[in-house]
């Protein structure tokens, strides 16, 4: 038998692979490449070991084939598939490049926009999906399109999507909801009961009975008890208790809430009936059975810690009606036995408004500051905003700083972000913080999705109008610029009217106005490092820490012996350990060990 050649293993490899037989097809692969490299193969490899679910390997061999071919849409977009199968936020900076380098790449183009929907970023999706139903013409595409336009508010231009491109196929599921979100209620029904006496899909039921009880409310409620009777799904019946509720019917909403809490172990639905037996509580009977209730699922909740969210929502209703059922003082006690032994960020936080509403101070500082020390992220930002509002500016800044430096991801920055910008606080004036900000925002501007990118064109903005009022227009013109540059289509909290309005009265109050863009490099004079206050706010450091970087700093070299004297303890060394640790994690390199000697390790400040 004449062995196959080189070609016809090649032409065997595709096939295999379009037959979706991976495995066969990598094998063949790993021959070919053994005898000589082709850059074919190697994507074919690659791939295989994508489908066979191999996205270590995968991920190697895509992130080398994407160095030697950097201009290849292909390899970008399967590379962003590994990314997004493995739940890494790289996959929307690959997904991005892909189509920017081949925007005609229909595979990278879906991936990217279902990639945008499936993570609600409906702004960045509606230019894609627009962008892949002119050159696919699909109908799912059209589907994706309409529920882009309704996740950022344009119900009209949804329902003219369809209209328009739905080349006469029935409506389905998102034109029921662009007619709701019109306010047509009425079509909406009729359509949402037609789609559902053809599908059965309980999705639809649910949107019927939901448009009929907004204008049909005796209708609707026929409607629910029909079909509660026959045994519906949880979310329908938890539509209906809130419309019993909402409609007075309290007793019959209760009652309709403990079956569907006997259906589900679900909290929420708990929740649910507690919430009923408090509004159905008039006496101190009844109000000890809320609260039982209250404090059964607190518990519950405590051991699992399924959702720490639900959770501080559950503890937030009981503590609301604990306040105002109880006298003080039993009130708090309970509270602390019930909620506050459990060393939780719910529990914590609850505990520190608790005392916070009851005008103790220094109490909810404490707890706050322990809410902090639990969870870096949910319960530092909750300390940093009570100090913001309490005048600790200082203080403020310094853990704001803190969770700054130690965010990962990028959601977690934008959430950062968001607390740092809004209007009501006073934390976008620290100069400091804006600077850490943007530096952050900027660093990750490849895998932050549009509330991300609109945070940072806010954080430009806010830094241009505090350089405006500094007299800095040339420093204003350029943070508008920049501003405008990330600024996400459909932006909501800011408009490109903004900027312009704040570059024109730069140009206008400047007496020498300089260009900012395309501005000959000047050699600067080396800037001094950070002073030991800012080091210190940056990296978080205790006050030995800081102490010994002070120390060091000063007198340029010290011994063990010597900070042991500084410190008034022998611990020096871990101290000093944990110090450079904390540096290295920021990219900076303080303190440098110079070997030992007759009184013990020496240190040498390095820093500028």
């Amino acid at each position: 038998m004449i062995p196959s050649s080189r070609e016809e293993q090649k032409t065997e490899a595709f096939r295999l692979f379009e037959d979706g037989r991976y495995i066969e097809s990598g094998r063949l692969c790993t021959i070919l490449l053994e005898s000589g490299r082709d850059s074919a193969i190697d994507v074919l490899a690659a791939t295989n070991l994508y489908y066979m679910g191999k996205l270590d390997e995968a991920e190697v061999f895509f992130k080398d084939l994407a160095q030697k071919m950097p201009d290849s849409s292909y390899v970008h977009s399967y590379l962003a598939k590994v990314f997004e199968a493995r739940g890494d936020e790289a996959a929307i900076a690959e997904y991005a490049t892909a189509v920017h380098l081949d925007p005609s790449n229909q595979d990278a183009l879906r991936g990217y926009a279902e990639y945008l929907l499936t993570h609600r970023d409906y702004q960045a999706a509606l230019p894609v999906f627009k962008r892949l139903v002119q050159i696919s013409k699909k109908q799912g595409d059209v589907h994706h399109l309409m529920q882009a336009h309704l996740g950022i508010g344009e119900a009209h231009e949804a329902l003219s999507t369809h209209d328009l491109l739905g080349g006469g196929t029935a409506p389905g599921h998102e034109y029921v909801d662009a007619l709701v979100k019109t306010g047509n209620f009425p079509a909406a029904t009729e359509l949402a009961n037609r789609i559902y006496k053809e599908t059965r899909d309980p999705a639809v039921l649910r949107k019927y009975l939901s448009a009929l009880s907004v204008y049909d409310v005796p209708s609707s409620l026929e409607a629910y008890t029909d079909h509660t009777r026959s045994g519906t799904d949880c979310g329908i019946l938890f539509d209906y208790v809130l419309l019993l509720q909402a409609h007075g019917r309290t007793k019959e909403a209760l009652a309709t809430a403990q079956e569907l809490a006997g259906r589900s172990c679900q909290p929420v639905y708990h929740l649910l009936v507690c919430d009923l037996l408090a509004a159905h509580a008039h006496a101190g009977k009844e109000r000890k059975e809320a609260l039982a209730a209250y404090e059964q699922l607190i518990r519950d909740e405590l051991a699992a810690k399924n959702d720490l969210d639900l959770l501080r929502t559950i503890i937030s209703r009981y503590r609301q009606h604990l306040t105002a059922w109880i006298p003080a003082e039993e009130a708090k006690r309970r509270f602390l036995d019930i909620v506050s032994k459990d060393v939780n960020v719910a529990s914590l936080l609850e505990t520190a408004l608790l005392y916070e509403e009851a005008g103790d101070a220094a109490e909810a500082r404490s707890w706050y500051y322990r809410a902090y020390r639990a969870d870096f992220l949910t319960g530092g930002l909750a300390y940093a905003q009570y100090l913001d509002i309490h005048g600790e500016l200082r203080e403020c800044e310094k853990v704001m700083l803190y969770i700054l430096s130690n965010v990962k991801k990028s959601t977690d920055t934008s959430r950062v972000a968001a607390v740092i910008v809004q209007r009501h606080g006073t934390m976008h004036r620290l100069k400091r913080l804006m600077e850490q900000l943007l530096a952050t925002l900027e660093s990750r501007r490849e895998t932050l999705n549009s509330e991300g990118l609109e945070l940072l064109a806010m954080a430009f903005f806010i830094a241009g109008t505090n350089a405006h009022e500094e007299q800095d227009y040339a420093g204003c013109k350029y943070y508008c610029l920049n501003g405008m540059d990330v600024m996400p289509a459909h932006s909501r909290a800011i408009a490109l009217e903004d900027f312009l309005t704040l570059i024109r009265a730069c140009k206008e109050k400047s007496v020498a106005d300089r260009p900012v863009m395309n501005v000959p490099e000047v050699k600067k004079r080396a800037a001094a490092g950070p002073p030991a206050q800012v080091i210190t706010d940056q990296l978080g450091l205790t006050e030995q820490e800081a102490k010994i970087l002070e120390f060091v700093r000063l007198h340029r070299t010290a011994n063990e012996m010597e900070l042991r004297k500084v410190l008034g303890t022998r611990r020096v060394v871990g101290i000093v350990n944990r110090l450079i640790q904390k540096a290295e994690a920021q990219g900076l390199l303080l303190i440098a060990k110079k070997g030992v000697g007759e009184d013990g390790e020496t240190y040498e400040y390095t820093g500028t």
